[in-house]
């Protein structure tokens, strides 16, 4: 078996490899993440949303928290995507209550880790992945480099984006995930545990996919266009294949209308032809493990952008060693992808 636990740190820069480094999440208040919906919520219906702001709570903590509150199945508590523990994070959160009276949710305030921000309804319950975007304020510290290689790359970063990997969140420490993944599917054990599945599931193709990505961000193909490719619109899911006749797909690259996209490997035709089907099918054939259980578990084929540009980036020095963030990204993008390419932030 692989030793998967280097995967993020071995993936290849699009920028050239930086020389400065940092400390991120020294404190909570130092990795703040407020998320915006697609959608405003009605203000009436069967569900209650709650917009909460949490310090040092993963998401599932919430869930059980909002639960317990309101005496229902933890089942009846939806959230459009996963947050951090060790950050201060706004977050949205629907609770299913047909025909009743929501508790005070402002009593949940009596703990120091949650504040209540809005109280709303809505018809239907809160999906995965409803989110416009995710805004991000960060604080590196103990900042060791050179500011004017550092101000070069944000604003590299800023113009053309940076490889839209999937992060070490994705596959928990030291890559546990994969090798746990890797040890399953290899001995073809059933796993009954619904979520742990989906924990295994998601990080074998989140592996895959940033195989396939580190590839084209080496050899420079991430942001270009490529013979076979498929490219998706800037800030959705939806796909095209380029059959030659868009004259535009170089002019709409440049613009990041469109985006060049990779495989969340499953089931079903991928539609990529040539060049940039035959690496993928390379990263396949060398992860036969991920891919079998992948399609024993009838994970359906989708794609993903390769690239990530982060909107409305700002930022500024504190001190000499201290160096805040401002932007936003899309729902399903990492915020640590995007300093990956400016410096080497641990939070060691």
């Amino acid at each position: 078996m692989m030793d998967y636990s280097k995967h993020v740190d071995e993936l290849a820069y699009a920028h050239g490899e930086p020389s400065g480094t940092a400390r991120i999440r020294q404190q909570a208040e130092d990795f703040k993440v407020s998320e915006e919906l697609s959608f405003e919520p009605s203000g009436e219906g069967e569900h209650e949303f709650v917009y909460l702001e949490k310090t040092n709570l993963n998401t599932e903590d919430v869930v059980k928290i909002l639960a317990k509150h309101a005496d229902v199945p933890r089942r009846s508590v939806s959230f459009a995507g996963m947050k951090d523990r060790q950050a201060v994070t706004k977050q949205w959160f629907s609770i299913q209550l047909p025909g009743q009276t929501g508790p005070d949710w402002y009593l949940l305030e009596d703990s120091a880790d949650i504040r209540i921000v809005k109280v709303t309804r809505h018809s239907k319950k809160l999906k995965r992945g409803a989110i416009k975007y995710n805004q991000f304020e960060l604080v590196l510290s103990d900042v060791v480099a050179n500011k004017e290689e550092v101000d070069t790359r944000i604003e590299r970063v800023k113009k053309l984006g940076a490889p839209n990997y999937f992060m070490q969140q994705r596959f928990g420490y030291l890559s546990q995930n994969l090798n746990r993944a890797y040890e399953l599917f290899a001995k073809k054990e059933p796993m009954r545990n619904k979520k742990t599945r989906g924990f295994f599931l998601s990080s074998a193709r989140s592996y895959l996919f940033n195989e396939v990505s580190s590839q084209r961000v080496g050899n420079k193909t991430w942001d270009a266009v490529v013979e076979g490719d498929i490219y998706i619109l800037n800030g959705t899911r939806q796909f095209f294949q380029d059959d030659g006749g868009d004259t535009q797909i170089k002019k709409r690259l440049l613009e990041h209308d469109i985006h060049c996209s990779g495989p969340m490997f499953g089931i079903g035709e991928s539609f990529t032809k040539k060049d940039v089907s035959e690496l993928e099918e390379i990263v396949f054939e060398s992860n036969a493990v991920f891919c079998d259980g992948l399609k024993k578990a009838k994970m359906e084929i989708a794609r993903r952008s390769l690239r990530v540009v982060p909107q409305e980036f700002e930022f500024e020095w504190m001190e000499s060693d201290r160096l805040r963030l401002m932007f936003k990204l899309p729902s399903g993008s990492y915020a640590t992808a995007i300093i990956r390419e400016i410096i080497k932030a641990t939070d060691r």
